[in-house]
């Protein structure tokens, strides 16, 4: 009895340092694409900005992307450990340009490299502006910590 007792305290508190590390994700990035030259000789840009907060025991975030012809506010569940987080599509919150995502979908993951920069690896969603763009490169930048 007494080994299962503590076998059930080891599981609980590997599980509560597995949660809350993900706090370390929490804040607000920024990315904000490379600006395109339009053929009408105009600049086309596009924002992306992922805020994340705990909500209810969750991870939650909301996407919001800006720009040429684009406007859509998602709201996403997060999930990973301290190294690297997967953004995943919950629901649609306003604008147009996500119809074809399906609840649970990954829309990109960031991963932490050993600088402690904030790599990006797209996946349903991918820059909008640029057709070159490469997973493994900082986009996105912590502007402010939750």
């Amino acid at each position: 009895m007494m080994i299962r007792c503590f076998a059930i305290i080891l599981i609980f508190l590997a599980g509560c340092k597995g949660v809350s590390k993900i706090t370390e994700w929490q804040g607000v990035y920024l990315y904000e694409e490379e600006p395109v030259a339009a053929l009408a000789g105009y600049s086309m840009a596009m924002v992306w900005e992922l805020s994340i907060i705990e909500e209810n025991g969750e991870y939650i975030g909301v996407l919001e992307v800006n720009g040429q012809q684009t406007s859509m506010k998602l709201k996403t569940n997060i999930e990973g450990n301290p190294q690297h987080i997967s953004v995943k599509f919950k629901q649609s919150l306003e604008g147009f340009g996500f119809e074809q995502l399906k609840l649970g979908d990954v829309l990109f993951r960031l991963e932490r490299n050993t600088e402690g920069e904030i790599l990006t690896f797209w996946q349903t969603l991918e820059p909008r502006l640029s057709e070159k763009y490469q997973n493994g490169k900082v986009c996105f930048v912590r502007k402010k910590k939750e």
